[in-house]
């Protein structure tokens, strides 16, 4: 994770996001790129885009609202995944998919999304073989895909959709269009000589789009699952205390309270909310499979000398499992990050660590807080015909569930007069 272990480059030449500085294996090259993007991500620039998150926010919740009216069973996993590829998608573009608008929230997106993601994992892990029979596969004609290669069909219908929308957000940077909203791609379409930035292609930009989406939409959808399927079925004492924190701070019928409001509250230093959020994300691993570096001199480590050259790998998973630190690892216990231990932070790398940690951290962030403190405080929710096996998850490069969460809802009743409502503009 230090910045001085490249990336081994057989595992990380993807051919499905070629370009995109996340698979960069040159840190030399890799960093340049990053930081072009880093003031787009960091705390300040999430709390200035955080409006359009909570339209996606609010739109999940208002479109929730049609299911307590029917008290029919509804796909969470679908519908957080929808959300989540708007909040996103939101966020870069300053426009979102649309996801949300799908009946039922089977989004075409979402079809795509999971194909793609469903094959991603096998060129990832046996890379010497697939970069050939990649090369291969895309010659077949269409239909050939259609039928017998969805994954092909989703790595395409995704870079299209994330091409269309770099090149137009290009053209309006080259005719210096001052109507058009500043998206985070900005600064890497247009570099500035004076600061010795470097031009990127566009055709990079664009895959890292697609980084961009992928990362961020399935990681955050995954803890969603985490935190509800978890405090449903095994913690309903905890989720009643975090619907009692939730009253004290959301007082009346659709109050919309913000990232920073909810941060800056001094109880929530020690509060149920915040363990869950922390639990959440230390079993949804982000990337839970291994991460291989390339060890640039000899090296000791536990006693043992590591020539230059050798591939070593850090998981995860192994990290946010070690009984030494999380015991019980195995279990959902948010309580445990009630006493502020500073060694569970400090060990917990679900956004990894270093030069390589996640760009999108803070957008998670932003975007667990604002989906679990609305969801939670105005909807009753319970388990539908879904058990713990269909939780059980599977590495495909992301953590993917094997089944889905589903669940019926009851809208909280409030009689207080709303001051301050849920945004309704279409995101």
């Amino acid at each position: 994770m230090g910045t001085k272990y490249d990336k081994h480059a057989p595992f990380y030449a993807q051919p499905s996001v070629a370009g995109s500085f996340v698979f960069d294996t040159d840190r030399k090259k890799y960093l340049p790129r990053k930081m072009l993007y880093d003031q787009e991500f960091n705390r300040d620039a999430i709390r200035r885009a955080e409006p359009r998150v909570a339209l996606c926010v609010a739109s999940f919740l208002q479109k929730l609202d049609r299911y307590t009216q029917t008290e029919g069973p509804i796909n969470l996993s679908n519908a957080f995944l929808c959300m989540t590829v708007d909040a996103v998608t939101g966020f870069m573009y300053q426009k979102s998919y649309g996801a949300l608008e799908a009946d039922d929230f089977n989004s075409e997106f979402l079809i795509l999304e999971k194909d793609f993601v469903k094959m991603m994992q096998w060129p990832l892990y046996l890379p010497r073989t697939f970069a050939f029979l990649f090369t291969s596969i895309e010659r077949l004609p269409g239909w050939v895909h259609k039928k017998w290669l969805r994954g092909i069909v989703a790595q395409k219908g995704l870079w299209n959709m994330c091409e269309n929308r770099i090149k137009y957000i290009h053209s309006c940077l080259a005719k210096q269009n001052q109507d058009s909203p500043r998206t985070v791609f900005d600064t890497t379409l247009k570099p500035d000589p004076e600061k010795q930035h470097s031009v990127t292609p566009v055709k990079h930009v664009v895959a890292d789009a697609v980084s961009f989406v992928m990362a961020g939409s399935d990681t955050s959808a995954f803890t969603l699952q985490v935190a509800v399927f978890n405090l449903l079925y095994s913690k309903p004492d905890f989720l009643d205390r975090i619907k009692r924190e939730l009253r004290g701070v959301i007082h009346e019928k659709d109050t919309f309270v913000q990232w920073n409001v909810l941060e800056k509250l001094p109880y929530l230093v020690r509060c149920a909310s915040r363990a869950t959020v922390k639990e959440s994300l230390r079993l949804s691993y982000g990337v839970p499979g291994r991460l291989p570096r390339v060890v640039p001199k000899d090296t000791v480590l536990c006693g043992t000398l590591i020539k230059t050259g050798t591939v070593i790998s850090s998981s995860i998973y192994v990290h946010n499992m070690n009984p030494s630190v999380f015991p019980e690892p195995e279990r959902f216990l948010p309580e445990r990050w009630l006493e502020n231990d500073p060694q569970l932070d400090k060990n917990m790398v679900s956004f990894s660590r270093g030069s390589r940690i996640c760009l999108g951290m803070n957008l998670a962030y932003c975007v667990l807080y604002l989906t679990l403190a609305h969801l939670l405080r105005w909807y009753d929710l319970q388990l539908h015909e879904t058990t713990k096996a269909d939780m059980e998850w599977k590495d495909s490069f992301v953590s993917m569930m094997k089944g889905s969460l589903r669940v019926t809802v009851k809208r909280i009743p409030s009689d207080a007069t709303s001051k301050q409502s849920l945004p309704t503009e279409k995101a």
